[in-house]
């Protein structure tokens, strides 16, 4: 073989006929096959890549799996970053590779079958403090809580006032505050007026008792002026026994006691010895406290757990271990404006005057119970107007679903719609996964958008 090379090449070079003719023609051929090769190498992209799968179509180097893995990150917390491998500074995860990361990330969205699902292996669960509850019935109460503010029975209360004008001359009953019963002396009044009936009426007593030998129509005729005269005495507030006295001793009083219609306490004392009145002036209040009302206000979510007649249980830190227990009586039909609470009032017996007009007590309604279903209320998300719970549809895989939600109570949340009974849903650690959710969003449209570009 070696002898024929040498032969060939000898012929070359001394230009023999028989070799050039074959070698000329080898030569413009391997020319021509260079230059197709070098043609279709840079025309049609396929082929480019199969003899060098390393070079983008622009000439430049691309970039492997392997190239890219140069930065470790924490899965939990993706703000940490590493140039080697180590552990997370704030949980000790382990850190990962950056593309190993985003390749998780892309497989937790395919297994969780809905975008923004969350895939957290055991270890993850447990650094994020990850627990499951499950939707189930769970029997809520109607009981609420309470403050509460006793006041007077407005019902019960009286207001004593002038029947006649005069000017008051001795106040038998002269603070507020004091304890009074029916028929106790109040004050004294001098009016002339009620002088000059006192007067008229013994004149028609005299009358009528001169009568009583007269004939039936003059008889009739007198002892109508005394009634009439009586009448008219006892409308200015002259008592019965005032009046009997008044015939026995045949004297007009010039000052006359006025007594207190009702037993109670005097709540308001509006007048003063010497003063003058008018008809109809007001001169006391008086208020029992055998019966007092309590007033509460309700938020308006706990204004569907009362209604007319629900029990209540009354107590305050003034008597540790008695209870007072009442209904409710009445619901304000108005919510108040500035405060957005609903006043609601309970009817108390009071015989021992325990309940002081003004005294803060704690009220605790009893409402009825009725069973729904329902999740624990650290299961729930409220994002603005809506809601949200993460349900475990695998093992480690969550998937956000929007709830409908209505009572909360005892640590239970009421589900109207959105999940079925059995489902398991994240009951800690939720707002951890819904943030992970929204990380993983943004950092695969941030890696969408390289790729976009690089294409």
């Amino acid at each position: 073989m070696g002898r024929e090379i040498d032969r060939w090449a000898s012929g070359i070079k001394r230009n023999d006929p028989k070799i050039l003719s074959v070698v000329k023609p080898a030569v413009v051929a391997i020319v021509i096959l260079i230059i197709c090769g070098s043609v279709i190498y840079r025309l049609v992209p396929a082929v480019r890549n199969v003899i060098h799968p390393l070079t983008s179509d622009n000439g430049k180097d691309k970039v492997t799996v392997a190239d890219r893995v140069v930065k470790y990150t924490c899965p939990m917390h993706p703000f940490i970053v590493s140039d080697r491998p180590g552990a997370c500074s704030i949980c000790g995860m382990s850190l990962v590779p950056q593309e190993s990361a985003a390749s998780l990330e892309g497989a937790s969205a395919m297994e969780a079958h809905l975008p923004g699902g969350v895939s957290l292996s055991p270890t993850q669960q447990v650094m994020a403090n990850v627990a499951t509850g499950k939707a189930e019935f769970h029997e809520f109460s109607m009981d609420t809580v309470a403050a509460g503010k006793v006041s007077w029975d407005e019902r019960r209360l009286t207001r004593i006032s002038a029947r006649i004008p005069g000017r008051i001359e001795r106040l038998h009953v002269n603070f507020t505050g004091a304890r009074v019963n029916a028929g106790q002396a109040l004050l004294d009044i001098y009016s002339p007026d009620l002088v000059a009936a006192q007067k008229e009426y013994l004149l028609a007593v005299e009358g009528a008792d001169r009568a009583k030998d007269s004939s039936v129509d003059s008889r009739s005729m007198m002892e109508g002026l005394r009634d009439a005269s009586r009448s008219r005495l006892k409308l200015w507030g002259v008592a019965d026994k005032q009046i009997e006295e008044l015939k026995r001793t045949r004297q007009p009083k010039v000052a006359v006691t006025v007594f207190s219609p009702a037993s109670g306490v005097v709540t308001e004392r509006l007048v003063t010895a010497g003063q003058y009145v008018n008809e109809g002036a007001p001169l006391f209040s008086v208020a029992p406290q055998s019966s007092v009302w309590v007033e509460a206000e309700l938020y308006e979510n706990e204004i569907g757990k009362v209604a007319i007649g629900t029990p209540a249980l009354v107590t305050t830190e003034a008597y540790p271990g008695k209870a007072l227990q009442g209904r409710v009586a009445f619901v304000d039909p108005v919510v108040n404006p500035e405060t957005r609470t609903l006043k609601v009032r309970f009817d108390l017996s009071n015989p021992e005057g325990l309940l002081k007009p003004e005294m803060f007590v704690k009220v605790a309604l009893k409402g009825r119970k009725f069973k729904a279903l329902a999740v624990p209320e650290g299961a729930v998300i409220v994002t603005g107007d809506r809601a949200l719970a993460w349900v475990e549809t695998a093992p480690g895989t969550f998937e956000p679903r929007y709830i409908t939600i209505g009572r909360k109570g005892e640590g239970f949340c009421e589900i109207v719609s959105g999940l079925s009974e059995g489902e398991l849903v994240a009951a800690s650690g939720g707002f951890l996964i819904d943030s992970e959710s929204q990380l993983k969003s943004a950092r695969r449209e941030a890696q969408q958008g390289r790729e976009g570009k690089g294409r």
